[in-house]
């Protein structure tokens, strides 16, 4: 049978089932260019077509695709061959400058060429185990070209059946010895083999494809070290696929792109961000001396704008990985981004968005804020998701000024916050009021209102109450008066919360009559008092001497369902002692026994004090050694008001009794005061426009605030 240098592999009748040659029904691969010889005189086969596949194919990760535009040549040897739309993405092998010399296959004419049925024939050698069972199926064709065998090889790699590869490898191999060397393994059919190797994962046949091909004499060619870099990467060995680039070039042969990108690979496999950026500016600096680059087959200056890409995705995916291990390699990232800027690398908006959203410990707001930064200063577009998250980010960390300055970004420079922005930076002032109250500070709870309300958010009952406590810790009562106003005015209804700090404040500044007020139009617009009103309004008629309407609180608090506790005796017994009631606190503190609530600490201490300002030094005395039986420890302060009591009145009393003088409490700082703690605490800024405390005074309660 003669066959000329083209070869047209036509689609079979026959039923195909599966595999490499049957998934493609309309595969058509045509060979009507006329091949170059290369030094040892044999011709292009088909199989150099998918040596770039051996080198790109499952060696990414993620993202990663080393086919992505990286072609490769072959030591000068031209392939020129066309193929059907089917499988285009799949093996692309035609170069643009040699698509105009190729002709189709019905141009030639079937007196032109004999046809091989290519695939016809790898799907009666797919079974095949041995050689002789490769001869079988082959001893009626006369001798075929080498690229029919080459792409039968690489099909059944692709297939997942080496036993047929390796089959028709040793038919081949048996061959070279009947014809005296006509015909036989080549390089290309040892290439296609170890191409096989690495599609089919039968690596452990890797080294005897290498050894067999030492015996033969066979120089390997720059794809053999390119497939076998491949294949140590999908071992892991990525030291080994450098150690064969290193040999590679060792032997006199130049990397091609492939080689480059795979070691790059190698790289990343071992996740050296350093590694391959440092190994990147290396060969960027022999590319631009003109030591790299020199083939002129390949399109060098394309190429290297593909591995500069390439390392950029290496370095961002190595930084994904070292975030998502923890908070200890922050400075490594900020280290790699500060390298790849010198080495003059610019990533892209999307490289940056996916290194944020990695970022997802308190500690890596500090690569989110800069890898914002970076978006913002270059890039003229920014996803709000990402916007988001950092948001996110920096309230975990507790860095909320920091979030707000993003949210503000989202106002001036867009894009525009959504429900979700809104919902979060709230959430970071609801933390930053929650902090102002619980330290009474209610400055900053009213800059952090006006701040919201600045930026369009509408401030809930929530953020209105948290001012309020602040304002009622604090002791600032006109304060106090102007954020319930100013709740009511924007249309929030108060609450019960919202009353109890507004009638706490008033009795701390003892307006009692303004309490007593907002007391009735409370039960007016419906609120239901709870414990703690009851309690200020106890503390509020008895700051106005009214024991009897106390008592009247008192029933009425019962018959509401709401039983009075020690935290009530003790305001009213507080509020006897500040305004000097002495006797009255006295009478409070039996009726203590009467409801069966037991006294504690504050309760004595408020009591012996207000007994000793009353010129009850003795009474105080006995109620002091009474509550030391009890195995209260009261405070140094209430020992000294027993003491100095007896000495003012002339009481003669027996100190020693008391026992030893109690260590002096420390004293709670107010931190209302201390507005550093809070800042630093916070992460707000320590110097702002400064209250206007005049804007705050007290008028007169609406009449309807519903």
């Amino acid at each position: 049978m003669e066959v000329s240098s083209t070869v047209l592999c036509r689609s079979s009748k026959f039923d195909l089932q599966h595999g490499f040659f049957s998934n493609h029904p309309k595969l058509k691969l045509v060979l009507v260019c006329e091949p170059k010889r290369n030094s040892v005189g044999a011709s292009i086969p088909l199989a150099l077509a998918l040596e770039k596949e051996a080198i790109g194919n499952k060696i990414g990760e993620e993202d990663l695709n080393l086919r992505d535009g990286l072609s490769e040549k072959f030591d000068g040897e031209e392939v020129g061959c066309v193929i059907t739309d089917e499988v285009k993405d799949t093996v692309k092998f035609v170069t643009e400058e040699k698509e105009e010399n190729c002709k189709t296959g019905s141009e030639l004419g079937d007196d032109k060429s004999k046809k091989v049925d290519v695939r016809a024939l790898a799907l009666n050698l797919q079974f095949a185990k041995t050689a002789d069972d490769v001869e079988e199926v082959l001893k009626d064709f006369e001798e075929l070209p080498l690229n029919v065998y080459s792409s039968m090889i690489r099909g059944f790699g692709m297939d997942k059946k080496m036993e047929s590869a390796m089959a028709l490898f040793e038919w081949l191999k048996r061959k070279r010895k009947e014809s005296d060397g006509s015909i036989g393994p080549n390089l290309y059919i040892y290439n296609s083999l170890l191409g096989a190797v690495k599609q089919s994962e039968q690596f452990s046949l890797m080294e005897k494809v290498m050894k067999d091909m030492a015996d033969e004499g066979v120089a390997p060619n720059i794809v053999t070290y390119n497939t076998l870099m491949a294949i140590h990467l999908e071992l892991r060995r990525p030291n080994e696929a450098l150690n064969v680039l290193e040999e590679m070039q060792e032997k006199g042969l130049s990397p091609s792109p492939v080689s480059y990108s795979t070691a790059l690979l190698a790289y990343r496999r071992m996740e050296d961000g350093n590694g391959a950026l440092k190994f990147f500016v290396e060969l960027k600096e022999k590319y631009q001396k003109g030591e790299i680059g020199k083939n002129v087959d390949e399109d060098w200056e394309n190429e290297f704008v593909k591995l500069e890409n390439f390392i950029t995705r290496i370095c961002y995916q190595v930084m994904r990985r070292w975030l998502v291990k923890g908070d200890h390699l922050i400075s490594d990232v900020l280290k790699l981004l500060k390298d790849m800027d010198n080495a003059g690398l610019k990533p892209g908006r999307t490289d940056h968005e996916k290194l944020v959203w990695a970022c997802t410990r308190e500690g890596h707001y500090v690569v989110a804020k800069e890898l914002y930064s970076r978006i913002r200063e270059r890039e003229s577009e920014i996803s709000l998701s990402v916007c988001n998250h950092v948001i996110w980010l920096l309230g975990k960390a507790k860095k909320w000024w920091a979030a707000l300055e993003i949210y503000e970004d989202l106002l001036d420079k867009g894009p525009k916050p959504n429900n979700l922005s809104n919902e979060l930076i709230i959430s970071h002032f609801n933390v930053l009021l929650t902090a102002a109250r619980k330290r009474g500070i209610w400055r900053w709870g009213v800059r952090l209102l006006n701040k919201m309300e600045d930026k369009g958010l509408k401030p809930g009952s929530r953020e209105w109450n948290a001012v309020l406590v602040a304002c009622s810790k604090a002791s600032e009562t006109s304060a106090a008066v102007q954020i319930f106003h100013r709740m009511v005015e924007n249309g929030e209804k108060p609450t019960i919360l919202s009353y109890g700090a507004l009638l706490s404040a008033l009795e701390k500044g003892k307006l009692y009559e303004e309490a007593i007020q907002v007391w009735e139009h409370m039960i007016k617009v419906g609120i239901k008092p709870n414990l703690y009103a009851y309690t200020i309004m106890a503390s509020v008629y008895i700051g106005q001497g009214k024991s009897e309407t106390v008592e009247s609180v008192m029933r009425e608090m019962v018959k509401s369902g709401i039983e009075p506790t020690v935290v009530t005796f003790n305001a009213i017994i507080s509020g006897c002692a500040r305004n000097g009631m002495g006797s009255t606190a006295f009478e409070w503190f039996h009726k203590m026994k009467i409801w069966n609530i037991p006294p504690n600490e504050i309760t004595y201490e408020m009591l012996i004090e207000a007994l000793a300002r009353d010129a009850k030094p003795r009474l105080a005395y006995e109620l002091y050694l009474r509550a030391h039986n009890e195995e209260l420890n009261l405070s140094a302060k209430t020992y000294d008001a027993v003491v100095e009591s007896a000495t003012n009145y002339g009481a003669t009393i027996d100190v020693s009794n008391l026992g030893p003088r109690p260590l002096e409490k420390k004293k709670r700082v107010k931190t209302r005061k201390n507005l550093s703690e809070f800042c630093d605490l916070a992460d707000v800024p320590r110097r702002s426009k400064p209250f206007d405390k005049e804007e705050l005074h007290a008028p007169q309660l609406q009449g309807n605030q519903e």
